[in-house]
C-alpha cells in the first residue's frame, strides 16, 4: 500500500510509478526491431507482430510522453510564484540543463565512434557523424545525436517560460481559450524553434491543475471516477487502434483532443490499482532509464539480429524481449552506478534528494 505521509505523499509516489510505467512504453516505441527485418514475407506472424507493436507503441503508448509533460507541469507549478522563478531555475540547472548538455556531448562522441569505428556492426539505429561545426553545435545544444533528449529540450524551454505559463493559468476562466489555441496551433505547424508544439497543451494542463487543484491529487480519485476514466481510456485506445488498422485518417485537432482525453483518463484510471501497489526503489530509476535506454536497446536489438535467424518468429521474439532485457539490465546497472559512482551519477542524472522533483 502506498503511504501518504508528508515526505512521500500519494501524489509523489503515484507520479514516480506512472513515470516508470511510461518509460517502459517509451522503450517499446523506440524499439527498432521491425525496421531491421526488412526482407521478411508479410505472413500472419509478421502481421501479428506489427499489430501488437502498433497497439502498445502507438495506441496505449501514445500517452507516455504526454504524461511526462503533464506531470512536469503539475510538479513545477504546484507551488510556483514569480518570486520563486530564480530559485526554480537554479534547481533545474542540476536536474535538467547539466544532464541535458552532458548527455548530448556523450551522444556526439558516441556518434563519432559509431561513424569511424566498427561499432555500427553491433549497434543499430544511430545517426552517423559528419564533421561540421553546425553538426557539433546541433549535437551539443539541439540533441542531434541524442534524439530522445528533445523532451528535455522542450522542458527546459517551458521552464524558462514559466512566467508566461503562470500568466496563462492565473485565471481559471482563461483555460478554455488557451486550450482552443493550443489545439489549433499543431494543425498549422508542428514545430517552432525546435519546440514540438503539440505537447505544450499537456504541460499547460499539468500547470493549471498543479496551480489550482493540487490538493485534489493528494489522494486517489473516487472509485466511480476511476472506473469511468478506465472505460473512457479503453474506448479511445480501441478507436485509435481501429482507425490505424483500417488506415483511416482523422483531422489533427480531433487526434489531439483524443490524446488529451486519453492522457487525463489514464491518469485517473490508474487510481484503480496504484493505491494497492507497494512502492519499490526501482520505480525511481525512470529518468536514468530514459537517458541510457537508446544505447542499450539498440545494442540488444542488433545482437538479436546477429545471433538469431531472420524469421518472423525471431522478429516477434526481438520485439518482445529487447525492451524487457533493456529494463532488466538497466535497473541493477543504475543501482550500481548510484552506489559506486555517486558524484557522476548526480551529474548525469540530476541531484534529486527526494521524490518531489520533476524531470
Amino acid at each position: 500500500m502506498l503511504t501518504s505521509n508528508s515526505t512521500h505523499s500519494y501524489f509523489w509516489q503515484k507520479k514516480t510509478i506512472i513515470s516508470f510505467i511510461a518509460i517502459i512504453f517509451v522503450i517499446i516505441i523506440h524499439n527498432s526491431a521491425t525496421n531491421q527485418y526488412t526482407n521478411l514475407p508479410a505472413d500472419q506472424l509478421t502481421n501479428f507482430t506489427l499489430t501488437i507493436r502498433n497497439l502498445f507503441a502507438y495506441n496505449i503508448g501514445a500517452a507516455a510522453v504526454p504524461i511526462f509533460f503533464f506531470l512536469s507541469g503539475i510538479a513545477f507549478f504546484r507551488d510556483y510564484t514569480n518570486r520563486k522563478y530564480s530559485s526554480k531555475l537554479h534547481s533545474r540547472i542540476k536536474t535538467l540543463i547539466i544532464p541535458y548538455l552532458i548527455w548530448n556531448i556523450l551522444g556526439l562522441l558516441f556518434a563519432i565512434l559509431y561513424t569511424y569505428t566498427p561499432l555500427s556492426q553491433y549497434i543499430s539505429g544511430h545517426e552517423p557523424f559528419t564533421p561540421t561545426i553546425q553538426n557539433v553545435l546541433s549535437g551539443i545544444f539541439l540533441y542531434k545525436y541524442n534524439f530522445h533528449f528533445w523532451f528535455l529540450f522542450d522542458l527546459i524551454i517551458f521552464t524558462l517560460l514559466a512566467p508566461v505559463f503562470n500568466l496563462l493559468i492565473k485565471r481559471k476562466w482563461f483555460i478554455l481559450p488557451v486550450i482552443i489555441f493550443l489545439l489549433i496551433i499543431p494543425t498549422i505547424t508542428d514545430t517552432f524553434l525546435h519546440i514540438r508544439l503539440n505537447f505544450i497543451i499537456f504541460y499547460y494542463l499539468g500547470a493549471f491543475i498543479g496551480k489550482h487543484y493540487f490538493n485534489h491529487l493528494k489522494a486517489p480519485a473516487t472509485h466511480l471516477v476511476s472506473i469511468s476514466a478506465a472505460i473512457l481510456s479503453i474506448i479511445i485506445i480501441t478507436l485509435n487502434f481501429l482507425l490505424a488498422h483500417f488506415s483511416l485518417s482523422i483531422p489533427t485537432i480531433v487526434s489531439e483532443i483524443l490524446l488529451v482525453t486519453l492522457t487525463l483518463s489514464l491518469w485517473f484510471a490508474s487510481d484503480l490499482f496504484i493505491p494497492h501497489l507497494k512502492f519499490h526503489r526501482f520505480y525511481t530509476t525512470f529518468f536514468p532509464i530514459y537517458a541510457i535506454h537508446p544505447y542499450l536497446l539498440a545494442t540488444i536489438v542488433k545482437l538479436f539480429l546477429i545471433v538469431l535467424p531472420h524469421t518472423s518468429l525471431m522478429l516477434l521474439i526481438n520485439e518482445i524481449f529487447s525492451p524487457i532485457f533493456t529494463i532488466i539490465i538497466s535497473i541493477p546497472l543504475i543501482f550500481l552506478w548510484q552506489r559506486f559512482l555517486p558524484k557522476t551519477y548526480a551529474l548525469l542524472f540530476g541531484e534529486r534528494k527526494s521524490l518531489k522533483t520533476n524531470f
